[in-house]
């Protein structure tokens, strides 16, 4: 999917800070995201109002020179169909929603199927808020997910800026010395120039808003493709850290 050059330029995306967009959708999307990282699709054995086909994100790929993440409607579960896209799309990465792992016999079958599937993984899904903060306590689980290939996590913070619910710098310390561990892409309520504090997060995504629809990985925010541009510009000028050692 990607141009010649991507498998170079991303080998090592995870030690690096990226701008993911998901739920694109459109070749005029995809010709306004240049200067994004990871471009994110949801994909479906057939079309529908928010999944695209193979052929569709085939078409939508060959705009975006960056790496492509894939994301199944039918998740890992469907391991034919998430092989015939690993064949033919070449994504740098196949994305797939986090099974609670207390639903102890599809988490296991999941982490089974993802094992089998040759091809860096994002792990989505997850969510940190300031009255819920159980994923620091699954790192078993999180372990188990980067043994199966797992190489960045797609983490939903509320709130990292909104000041109504914006957690606190103790809570702040124990999410940087997670994300340290686990590489993170996190979503916020972003606005264009705001910084946004540094937890050792790797990177940050945007899901564009889809008509009638919530988004393919239950993230709260979502953005409007001309709020989308503004918040990347944004980011790109004030809002990520200087690169880590």
């Amino acid at each position: 999917m990607a141009g010649l050059n991507v498998d170079m330029a991303m080998a090592d995306l995870a030690g690096v800070d990226v701008i993911k967009v998901n739920q694109i959708r459109s070749i005029s999307e995809a010709e306004k995201l240049g200067s994004i990282d990871i471009a994110g699709f949801v994909v479906a054995r057939s079309s529908c109002a928010s999944a695209l086909d193979l052929d569709q994100c085939r078409r939508l790929g060959s705009v975006l020179d960056c790496a492509h993440a894939v994301h199944p409607v039918g998740g890992v579960d469907d391991i034919g169909f998430c092989r015939q896209i690993i064949a033919e799309l070449k994504p740098r990465y196949l994305e797939f929603t986090v099974v609670d792992p207390e639903k102890t016999e599809l988490s296991l079958a999941q982490l089974d199927a993802l094992s089998r599937l040759d091809v860096g993984k994002i792990a989505n899904g997850l969510f940190l808020l300031k009255d819920d903060l159980s994923l620091l306590a699954r790192a078993s689980h999180m372990d188990a997910l980067v043994r199966a290939g797992v190489e960045l996590f797609q983490i939903e913070v509320e709130s990292l800026l909104d000041p109504e619910v914006r957690i606190g710098p103790k809570v702040r310390a124990r999410i940087g010395e997670f994300f340290s561990r686990y590489p993170a892409m996190i979503g916020d309520s972003f606005s264009m120039n705001v910084k946004v504090p540094d937890v050792h997060q790797r990177g940050y995504y945007l899901n564009l808003s889809v008509d009638g629809g919530r988004s393919y990985d239950f993230s709260q925010q979502h953005y409007a493709l001309s709020s989308a541009l503004r918040v990347i510009k944004g980011l790109q000028s004030t809002g990520i850290p200087s690169p880590r050692g």
